[in-house]
């Protein structure tokens, strides 16, 4: 049984105690979450080759790169923009390469029509 003051109330020890108990379960709950999100993500870039969304007016597109030069992912974050009377789309491309050698390169273009 727990420590308990002279008032009833559980020590300030028995309540960092079931504070951390509560964290280390909210840590484990996301741990599981996370590892199943990942899976399916995974699965489904496996099965199409890249996956796409629109968030928020933002187009998402992640992609596998199997290419000889090498093996990787890409990932895409494009929104639209307006420069004067021209309408661009404004991309900011991550590419991670994790064969022949792990290597990251960001870069971003507009594309303006």
């Amino acid at each position: 049984m727990e420590q308990q003051s002279l008032e009833g109330h559980p020590s300030p020890r028995a309540k960092r105690k079931d504070r951390l108990l509560r964290l280390a379960s909210l840590l484990l709950a996301l741990l599981v979450a996370c590892s199943g999100c990942t899976f399916f993500f995974a699965a489904g870039l496996v099965a199409r080759g890249e996956l796409t969304a629109n968030v928020l007016g933002t187009d998402l597109r992640l992609w596998a790169i199997r290419e000889k030069t090498g093996t990787g992912l890409g990932f895409d974050r494009s929104y639209g923009t307006q420069e004067g009377d021209r309408v661009c789309q404004h991309h900011a491309v991550t590419i991670l390469l994790w064969k022949p050698s792990l290597s990251i390169d960001n870069l971003a273009y507009d594309d303006c029509s």
